[in-house]
């Protein structure tokens, strides 16, 4: 089978191996999408502070199983499924406390272990989930980011009949921007400097879509939500400025969540956290019944998913993929490959 490899950054190989084995417990699936991601292309640019070469990347993948081990229940061959990347020891304080999403030893397949860069990919069944017949496989794929979005409004305790500010206006900022509306949100407003970014988030029928080169936050917040605020705010974008305006901007006794994975430290006044009574979360992937909100999101209608896909590349275009995401940054979403 083919399988992708990156020995080093910005290069990537081809090479033949075989099928891996299947144990009792794992499962083979063929994979038939696999998206690219921010954290994908900090690994392609070297830049990821978490992972060492050589790695095969991908960790947004959906397919279908061709192979179960005989200890395996509850799926079979043929059965559509997505996969939940992570690997935990189940050892761990975290662990113990249901939290293996911060384990002491998190190991993400496509980070830090072999991901799903192959025409066939292993794994614990104990990781799949299973895919509705009324979902597609790129539906599939976009699981894992949808996974990051339900994990952000469960961390903040919900948000029914709450009014939610999301900065930045990526693939996962439109996701929680999404979530929250589907989760019962009383308003929500999206903010990014990138047009065609605010497009597609109309598209896909967030509320308020604001460009914050022509109205700042603090501005935004008071036209669309009133005098008393936003209930959430929630950092997408991952620079400077923009958890900066959170802080600013931030009702007292309201919330900030830090999904964005910042490159570089920043300086925020905690002071004003303090005084504001502000509850500042930081998120850090998902757990399990993320997954399955995710799927039920989808399943249900509830969330625009196809507008999020904006480039297909064959797998064996691996290295053309990544180079048109870095020299089109700005006008893509989510680029799916496909498996013959």
């Amino acid at each position: 089978m083919l399988q992708i490899m990156m020995p080093a950054p910005l290069t990537f190989t081809m090479n033949e191996v075989p099928v891996p084995e299947v144990g009792d417990t794992q499962a083979l699936i063929k994979i038939e999408r696999l998206g690219i991601c921010g954290s994908d292309m900090q690994i392609y640019h070297g830049k990821h502070k978490f992972m060492s070469y050589p790695i095969v990347l991908g960790h947004e993948g959906s397919g279908t199983l061709t192979k179960v081990g005989k200890a395996v229940q509850g799926f079979a061959v043929g059965d559509r499924v997505t996969i939940q990347p992570q690997n935990f020891c189940g050892r761990c304080y975290p662990c113990q406390q249901g939290l293996y999403n911060v384990c002491e030893h998190l190991s993400v397949m496509g980070v830090h272990e072999t991901g799903m860069s192959s025409d066939y990919f292993v794994t614990e069944a104990s990781k799949l989930l299973k895919l509705p017949d009324e979902l597609s496989f790129d539906q599939g794929a976009l699981i894992e980011p949808i996974a990051v979005a339900t994990a952000v409004i469960r961390k903040v305790g919900g948000v029914n009949g709450a009014k939610v500010a999301v900065l930045g206006a990526g693939p996962i900022g439109n996701l929680v921007a999404q979530v929250a509306n589907a989760s019962g949100a009383k308003d929500v407003l999206i903010t990014d400097i990138n047009p065609k970014r605010l497009t597609i988030a109309e598209q896909c029928q967030i509320p308020h879509c604001v460009n914050s080169q022509e109205k700042d936050l603090a501005t935004a917040i008071v036209d669309f939500f009133g005098a008393n605020g936003a209930d959430v705010i929630i950092d997408c974008a991952g620079i400077r400025q923009t958890i900066s305006s959170a802080v600013q901007c931030a009702r007292r006794g309201s919330r900030i969540a830090v999904v964005a994975n910042f490159k570089t430290p920043v300086e925020i006044e905690l002071v004003l956290l303090q005084r504001k009574e502000v509850t500042l979360y930081g998120i850090m992937m998902y757990l399990r019944q993320d997954f399955e909100r995710a799927i039920q999101l989808v399943a249900q209608g509830k969330l625009h998913t196809q507008e999020l896909v904006t480039n297909y590349f064959p797998v064996r275009h691996i290295q053309e993929a990544y180079q048109y995401v870095d020299d089109h940054f700005e006008d893509v979403m989510k680029v799916m490959l496909t498996f013959s």
